[in-house]
């Protein structure tokens, strides 16, 4: 081969020259890129081809008080769309609209604000600030809807999985319970009070995408890995609520009533077993109700209670001792002129004397100003206050109670004085009469309420627990079982609130009928009342506090009418759902042999020494410091039409001693029986059937009487009995 000139040899290394130049620039550009600004870039790429996607979190749950599920987090698809991947947007409106059930407009209003970004580099300086590219377009969809999707397979139409907020008992408690919103936010009641710990922050994934941010890898399912809420048990037991709203709904529509309450609580621990608001709302679909009635109106709205409150009045006068129960009050035969004031007062019908036990038994409005006057206002507004009453209960969860209205004395006219001795003149909630009752049946013992028992988080911690909480002692406990030994004669044949009576558990409580405040007229409406009762069971030994109210009823609108029988409806059906033994009744001239037999009985439980019957008296003698039988031991005690059992408590005696009076040989009232070492108030309770004029002086237990036993007595008639220390 001939050898190339000089020429092209020279023309040759400098080509070659050019390529190692070329070359070492190429190297030294990649050991810049790859070494130098390796970083930098890393953090550039990332910004085009990854992507943070949130997967959410899941709500935690609400439970009632034995674990049975009352708000869930359920699993579910969401639709969205990512506009830069849409190619032919009027199929795809067409193909999603079929599959969901939507409009076609509604579909294109969605795109509106999105629009598709032609692909420029991620780090081009110039780049413009691009708008919103995606939406959803429909949330938590059903299964089938999801499946209709997947089957269309449209290039940027996806799914992603969320939760959605499901009450598997449609409207029950709903009031109480609230709701959520689409963003799984809490809307209402304990699911807003509570949604710091109902909510946890949501858990997110990074995604690749391409550069005009499409994803380019699916999304997994990670619902296992999802963070949850904590979880909130309520004080609520879901049998009683239902029976409470059953109750009250069918009230509310049979009395053409407008709106109707009813609350349960439990007495000595201040727990909330039942809230029913009706009208009611399904919190599945809450945006179908009105928005007053989603309002939870037992700690929202207020109102006149009418004669329940009597009750606070002479609870008042007794703890005072200005008064006794067999006090004896003129009643103006029906009619009675305030002085002061040009108004008169009426009752509802032409009472003369009555005892302070007859006053709150026929709900005499005349008596119970007469009290309140014996009290006076200032004294009369210690004690509402000390019931609470003008003051939020202290409920912790939900929010949005009202403290009423009681206006302080100085601001009183002579007629707002009268008016509030029976009722009128100053405001309550459900909450606020339910409790206050609940500590007249707790020997004087105020309890705060409560609605939420523990809050547990994720991992299963206590990080929240509700106890009984005492708010403060309003009266003493004679006061008390004074006030509610009237409100059994309320209950019994003569009473107002007899329709409450329930067999085989004995209840005690108080009718209530109110005008209700016309507000354009700001005066007292003529055909408007509320209707109320309030009551506990069984009388001998209170477990349920209930309390119920119509607004609105027509045409009858008698508290004993129309509110007394739903609480005998919810109580009678509630008691035996927490277990509450009923009372068996004994009646009849062979009471000896009725009262061994039980006395054999209660000999065969557990942690009982013996029982025996003699004369007068049921003698139990228990184990001491035995737990093994936790539970009452029933025994006998008189009632109104012969025999009752009363439960008493194992824990807190050692032995126990009840009275057993016969009933005469016709089994009637009439002839005095025998005081002598029983109680003051088993006293009371033996005599009230006799509506004698009783003077009780001293304490302790009955040492003398008069009239003595065996002596017929009459209706009225004067008696005076003896107590002493044991």
């Amino acid at each position: 081969m001939l050898p190339l000139p000089k020429n092209k040899q020279n023309r040759l290394k400098w080509l070659l020259f050019g390529f190692v130049l070329v070359f070492l620039a190429i190297v030294v550009r990649a050991a810049e890129i790859q070494i130098l600004k390796r970083d930098i870039l890393l953090n550039e790429s990332k910004k085009t081809s990854e992507r943070s996607f949130d997967l959410g979190s899941v709500r935690g749950e609400i439970y009632d008080r034995n674990g049975e599920k009352l708000a869930a987090s359920v699993a579910t698809d969401s639709v969205y769309v990512d506009a830069n991947v849409i190619k032919d947007r009027g199929e795809a409106f067409f193909a999603i609209s079929k599959a969901l059930d939507m409009n076609y407009e509604e579909l294109a209003k969605i795109f509106e604000n999105l629009k598709s970004i032609p692909g420029t580099s991620a780090t081009a300086p110039n780049r413009k600030v691009r708008k919103k590219t995606y939406s959803w377009i429909k949330r938590h969809i059903s299964e089938e809807e999801a499946a209709a999707i997947r089957k269309l397979k449209i290039w940027g139409v996806k799914l992603k999985k969320e939760h959605r907020r499901e009450y598997p008992n449609g409207s029950l408690a709903a009031h109480l319970l609230g709701f959520v919103g689409r963003d799984g936010h809490g809307l209402e009641g304990v699911e807003l009070a509570l949604d710091n710990h109902l909510r946890t922050n949501p858990k997110g994934i990074v995604v690749r995408q391409d550069r005009l941010g499409r994803i380019i890898m699916d999304i997994p399912d990670q619902r296992i890995d999802q963070p949850m809420g904590a979880s909130v048990m309520l004080t609520l037991d879901r049998q009683i609520q239902r029976i409470a709203e059953k109750a009250l709904a069918k009230a509310v529509v049979e009395r053409n009533a407008k709106s109707g309450q009813a609350l349960v609580v439990r007495v000595r621990t201040g727990e909330i077993l039942a809230s029913a608001v009706y009208p009611t709302f399904d919190p599945n679909n809450y945006q179908a109700s009105e928005s007053s009635d989603r309002r939870n109106t037992v700690l929202t709205d207020s109102f006149e209670p009418g004669s329940t409150a009597k009750v606070f009045t002479v609870a008042a006068a007794l703890e005072e001792k200005l008064i006794t129960p067999d006090t004896v009050f003129f009643c103006e035969n029906g009619l009675y002129k305030i002085d002061g004031s040009n108004a008169s007062i009426r009752d509802t019908a032409n009472h003369g004397d009555l005892s302070v036990s007859r006053i709150v038994q026929v709900s005499s409005n005349i008596g119970a100003i007469k009290i309140g006057e014996t009290l006076g206002p200032q004294k009369l507004y210690n004690y509402l206050t000390r019931f609470a009453f003008g003051e939020k209960t202290g409920l912790a969860y939900p929010s949005g109670e009202s403290a009423g209205r009681l206006r302080p004395p100085k601001e009183w006219f002579p007629l707002d004085a009268a008016s509030i001795s029976f009722g009128q003149g100053l405001s309550v909630t459900a909450l606020q009469m339910t409790m206050a009752v609940a500590a007249l049946a707790n020997d004087g013992v105020l309890m705060r309420p409560t609605l939420v028992s523990r809050i547990i988080d994720e991992q299963g911690r206590v990080i929240e627990q509700r106890s009984p909480q005492i708010v403060r002692q309003v009266v003493s406990p004679l006061t008390a079982s004074q006030v509610l030994a009237m409100m059994r004669m309320a209950v019994m044949p003569r009473g107002t609130g007899r329709r409450a009576e329930i067999d085989g558990y004995y209840a005690a409580g108080k009718t209530g009928t109110a005008q209700s405040v016309d507000p354009g007229a700001s005066s007292y409406s003529r055909d408007k009342y509320v209707a109320s009762f309030v009551g506990v069971a069984p009388y001998q030994n209170p477990e349920l506090c209930v309390f119920v109210a119509l607004f609105e009823p027509w045409p009858n609108y008698y508290g004993g009418e129309v509110a007394a029988p739903v609480f005998k409806e919810i109580m009678e059906a509630a008691l035996p759902i927490l277990d509450i033994p009923m009372v068996e009744e004994v009646v009849g001239p062979s009471w000896p042999e009725e009262a061994k037999r039980l006395a054999t009985v209660d000999g065969s439980v557990p942690g009982v020494v013996s029982a025996s019957a003699p004369t007068n008296f049921l003698m139990v003698k228990l184990k001491k410091g035995d737990r093994g039988h936790p539970g009452p031991i029933p025994t006998l005690s008189r009632d109104f039409e012969g025999y009752a059992a009363e439960s008493l408590d194992f824990e807190s005696l050692a032995e126990a001693k009840v009275a057993i009076i016969p009933p005469n040989a016709q089994g009637e009232p009439g002839v005095m029986p025998n005081l002598v070492g029983l109680s003051m108030r088993e006293v009371m309770n033996l005599l009230s059937p006799f509506q004698m004029s009783v003077e009780y002086v001293g304490s302790g237990l009955a040492k003398e009487q008069y009239p003595s036993s065996g002596a017929k007595v009459s209706l009225g008639q004067m008696a005076r009995i003896s107590f002493a220390a044991p």
